[in-house]
């Protein structure tokens, strides 16, 4: 699965949505729920949504997973069971 953020310290932020975002590597203590835009649509991938976040004052970004539904696709099911497997 492609990672289109490009996590750099020695450049400024940007978004550059959908080819790439340049971000911060680590988040800043302005980086929260609240502070975070989503970017582009939600997208799906193998059952699981998800989309891009950015930090409005910091430009820190990450890929937000959404918790995943209950689902007949077979990525979903092998996942969980894998969870349970390690939980054990």
């Amino acid at each position: 699965m492609k990672n289109i953020i490009k996590y750099v310290d020695d450049e400024t932020p940007r978004n550059e949505y959908p080819k790439r975002i340049v971000s911060p590597t680590k988040p800043a203590n302005c980086c929260n729920d609240h502070n975070r835009e989503m970017v582009g649509n939600t997208r799906e991938i193998d059952g699981f949504n998800f989309c891009y976040k950015i930090c409005r004052e910091c430009g820190h970004a990450v890929k937000f997973y959404f918790p995943a539904n209950e689902a007949s696709n077979p990525a979903v099911k092998e996942y969980r069971q894998w969870k349970r497997y390690m939980a054990q």
